[in-house]
């Protein structure tokens, strides 16, 4: 899942991971206190940002663990997917399906968010893995 997020230009953890990376490069090339301190600071900020980002996954992530989240979650996720299949195989037949209608407003919103959610939910837990593994490595 993280080949597509990167992909689709969407990669917060390897955003975060690049970063971690220069402030520990700006950390080990500083020439004085201050620019150490301030390398230090970014270190901090980035660690906080990635301890954010496990701690939304690990929510997401107990949720999903519950028969309760799934219920709700396919009524929502499965129409709203096979709408989308529908218009995207219209597409590839360029238009000679039934056209499918428009979403509501209202209904529109919260597709937009099941689809983000799919996505975003798959990139963070692989993206945690790959840091965990990375960081399982070096030890």
């Amino acid at each position: 899942m993280g080949w597509l997020l990167k992909l689709l230009g969407v990669d917060p953890i390897g955003k975060i991971i690049d970063g971690l990376n220069s402030a520990y490069q700006a950390k080990l090339s500083a020439q004085n206190d201050a620019d150490r301190i301030a390398a230090d600071v970014t270190i901090q900020q980035y660690q906080t940002l990635l301890e954010q980002q496990r701690l939304q996954a690990s929510v997401v992530t107990s949720g999903m663990q519950h028969k309760a989240f799934w219920v709700p979650w396919l009524i929502a996720a499965v129409p709203t997917a096979a709408w989308f299949g529908w218009g995207m195989l219209d597409s590839l037949c360029n238009g000679a399906l039934p056209d499918a209608a428009a979403l509501p407003p209202q209904l529109k919103e919260y597709a937009d968010i099941v689809f983000q959610n799919i996505f975003y939910v798959g990139g963070g837990v692989a993206g945690l893995g790959a840091i965990a593994n990375a960081i399982g490595g070096r030890k």
